[in-house]
């Protein structure tokens, strides 16, 4: 513990020096200081959260605002009495005095936990926040508290446990919660003159004890009062509650002014005739029209369009996986059900979203594109690779032939097989997998992961012919067997530029087959050169720095197709990329690759990326191809009644796309064989302007990476977190939550109430409320 002195050489340290020196000393990493204050300010205040809590044990008289603007992971106790404003704009740190508070404890708090353990001043909760995301302040004073307690107190819970109080007939002081208009105060032992047109004073319901009970021993124990224990929890109606009124129970206990129009009735005519100082010149019937409208008199109707927008993960995954309701089934406590969900859009969770998916969910990730800090949604995809396969539906009489046992043949298969289908997946090699299994390396896709994942597919009872190369006589055969087939079987063969010397030049896919298979080249001290900067081209890079490559350089013929974590590994082992290049002709002899710029390379080995072309001669000629591809549309539909394509064999594409090609043929093949119009994906995406970040906030401490920290993170974009943010805004009490008979709930707006502010489509997170204009909304 490193220990600070307020009197150095027999002079006061300022508090702007002593400040300075603690904030230089968590900069450096010291999280546990002594300090020997002589009455500096703002002692522990405004310590950016780091990797690590910081504590700080306060010895001697302290000044004024200790722990001002104190921040999450902060920790501080005072051995002794502290002056006023402690906790002052409280944001997060928790601090225990071993003595009396005084003035304005915790004035404008907003999160964070202030341990008294004796009494507090004047104006003690005066003025605390409010935040649905964070748990409430919290403000513990185990005797009393001054005058003015909780004025305009709008958040955060405070407990007086009334021991040996200096006023005994009135623990809360002198006009206590005047202007209060949000959270609670739980008190023990009597109060007078609180501010009866502001709050209420009830009884404890359960839940309250309940809290109280949670909370009420860490407390004691942090103060050195655990033996009161007993005593504060023995009698639970020795307790009681304050709450403010809503603005609604205001107005029908304070009253309202006379009514406009009643103001004309009783004062105005009343003493100037009917109809006023116009009255003998009109007469017709005169009403007033009211400067705020409720109902149909309003010119815009709020809407709670709960989940009708897609996220923007959702939106952006190929494989059409709802993040957002994963994520909020986690807040929920529903766990399983979370993580068994995924499994109804990919059968390879783990093995693509978790370890070699580009995850363009995260770059859409609402959390990332305005804080710069999206949700692990890779991670939540690895918490699925355990989840058993989901129970199938009632068996069909159809028959369904999937051909290629690639990750798109694994998703159509496996989406037939839960929608009841009796399906047969035809695979020329002796594993699963295709590409995934062939090509991607180890250290990317530990092969462990992959295989429990293929295990679970084969659990649902799949008829699975490995080693079985499908030619035109067994594709007929298929064909006359099964009601519909499935083309996945992928592009494996490697495109080539027939430059000279492009004989010598060898297949990247040909490459890393060869080290999943077990038969690697041996590329010790050798010059590699890689024609195509994709991802793939990316993968060949760090696999030949794996066997002894001494350089590496990939060239393309535009700006790299390659991102995220693969161009990251390969640039870190050393390869460069360059274009725009060109390739004119490779002499191995020289062992240079030249450019059509007059440049080369030195090359002792070069390989080529540039694609794979299907390889189609097991299909009839009547199958209409494009430019190399099955030609099919958006819906798996070939030229061919009952065929149907989808993946790379259909046009070039991520895993995550083959995966969502699965999906989606099987949807087609059940419309198609119930006769009913095949459908797609076509939500509407929510826009970000929706959505209000200023309700969230990037963590500034490490977290321990859970499903619950994800959840908590995600912006439920779209989806309603329950939050009540909106009907807490309500001035006039027009919305109100309710429950469903399904077991869930719904925002209701009551029209007879709601002036069509808006207010609740401009605090909502979510970007839930939408308002509507009156004349397209009444259409």
């Amino acid at each position: 513990m490193h220990e600070i002195n307020g009197i150095v050489d027999g002079k006061r340290v300022s508090s702007k020096d002593l400040e300075e020196q603690i904030q230089r000393l968590v900069h450096n990493g010291e999280h546990q200081l002594k300090i020997i204050s002589d009455g500096q300010h703002g002692i522990g205040g405004r310590i950016w959260p780091s990797t690590e809590k910081t504590t700080i044990t306060v010895e001697g008289p302290v000044g004024q605002r200790l722990a001002g603007m104190g921040m999450m992971g902060t920790e501080i106790v005072v051995h002794g009495s502290c002056s006023d404003d402690v906790g002052w704009l409280n944001c997060g740190a928790n601090v225990t005095v071993l003595g009396d508070v005084a003035n304005g404890a915790h004035n404008a708090g907003a999160q964070g936990i202030l341990y008294v353990q004796g009494g507090g001043g004047a104006r003690c909760d005066t003025m605390t926040k409010f935040n649905p995301r964070f748990a409430p302040l919290q403000s513990w004073y185990f005797r009393d508290v001054g005058d003015s307690f909780a004025e305009f107190k709008a958040g955060g819970i405070a407990v007086v446990c009334g021991i040996e109080p200096r006023n005994p007939d009135n623990i809360l002081g002198y006009r206590p919660c005047v202007g209060m208009v949000g959270g609670t105060i739980y008190f023990r032992g009597q109060t007078t003159g609180y501010s009866s047109k502001d709050v209420r004073i009830i009884d404890m319901d359960d839940a309250d004890w309940e809290w109280l009970l949670n909370n009420i021993k860490p407390y004691l124990t942090a103060i050195d009062r655990i033996s009161y224990l007993e005593e504060l929890t023995a009698d639970r109606s020795s307790w009681q509650k304050i709450v403010a009124f809503t603005p609604a129970e205001r107005q029908d206990i304070g009253g309202t002014r006379l009514p406009m129009d009643q103001f004309r009735l009783q004062t105005w005519e009343e003493e100037v005739g009917e109809g006023g100082i116009v009255g003998d010149l009109l007469d017709v019937e005169r009403s007033i029209i009211p400067y705020i409208v409720t109902g149909e008199e309003r010119r815009y109707y709020p809407s709670w369009d709960n989940g009708r927008f897609m996220a923007p993960c959702c939106y952006s995954c190929p494989t059409e996986i709802p993040t957002h309701v994963r994520t909020h089934l986690m807040r929920e406590g529903k766990h399983q059900e979370a993580l068994e969900l995924i499994l109804q859009y990919s059968p390879l969770p783990a093995t693509v979203c978790g370890q070699v998916c580009p995850n363009p969910c995260m770059d859409a990730c609402s959390r990332g594109v305005l804080l710069r800090e999206p949700v692990d949604i890779g991670f939540l995809g690895s918490l699925s690779q355990e989840i058993t396969a989901p129970e199938k539906a009632p068996v069909r009489r159809e028959k369904v032939a999937v051909i290629g046992g690639g990750p798109g043949g694994i998703a159509a298969a496996w989406h037939l097989a839960l929608a009841g289908f009796q399906v047969s997946l035809y695979e020329r090699e002796p594993e699963l997998g295709g590409k995934i299994y062939q090509c991607i390396p180890e250290d990317r896709l530990p092969r462990d992961i992959l295989q429990q994942e293929i295990d679970r597919f084969r659990s649902l009872g799949i008829e699975i012919y490995t080693d079985y190369t499908v030619d035109r006589e067994k594709f007929d055969l298929i064909r006359h067997e099964y009601d519909a087939i499935v083309l996945a079987t992928g592009a494996h063969a490697p495109r080539l530029i027939p430059f000279p010397g492009y004989e010598d030049v060898i297949p990247g896919i040909v490459f890393l087959k060869g080290i999943n298979a077990r038969t690697p080249m041996n590329l010790e001290k050798k010059k590699v050169i890689v024609i195509g900067a994709g991802n793939v081209g990316m993968d060949i890079a760090c696999e030949a720095y794996n066997k002894g490559a001494s350089s590496v350089i990939a060239v393309d013929i535009q700006a790299p197709a390659s991102f995220g974590k693969e161009q990251q590994m390969a640039q870190a082992l050393g390869t460069k990329i360059l274009y725009p290049k060109f390739t004119d002709h490779y002499s191995k002899k020289e062992g240079k690759l030249y450019f059509k710029d007059g440049s080369h390379l030195d090359a002792d080995v070069v390989f080529i990326s540039i694609g794979e072309s299907p390889e189609l001669e097991y299909l009839p000629d009547e199958i209409e191809l494009f430019r190399g591809y099955v030609q099919a549309d958006a819906y798996g539909h070939t030229s061919e009644e009952r065929l149907y394509a989808i993946g790379d064999v259909n046009k070039p594409g991520l895993i995550t796309n083959a995966l969502g090609a699965g999906l989606q043929v099987s949807r087609t093949i059940l419309a198609d064989l119930e006769e009913k119009p095949a459908s797609k994906r076509s939500d509407e995406m929510i826009d970000y302007g929706k959505l209000r970040k200023e309700y969230y906030e990037r963590d500034r401490m490490p977290q321990p990476q859970d499903g619950d920290t994800e959840s908590l993170k995600c912006m439920s974009c779209g989806l309603c977190r329950d939050c009540s943010t909106c009907e807490q805004s309500c001035y006039w009490g027009a919305i109100s939550r309710q429950e469903t008979e399904n077991g869930g709930y719904e925002y209701v707006v009551n029209d007879d109430l709601c002036i069509g502010c808006g207010f609740c489509a401009a605090v909502c997170p979510c970007g839930i409320w939408q308002m509507n204009p009156a004349e397209e909304y009444n259409m």
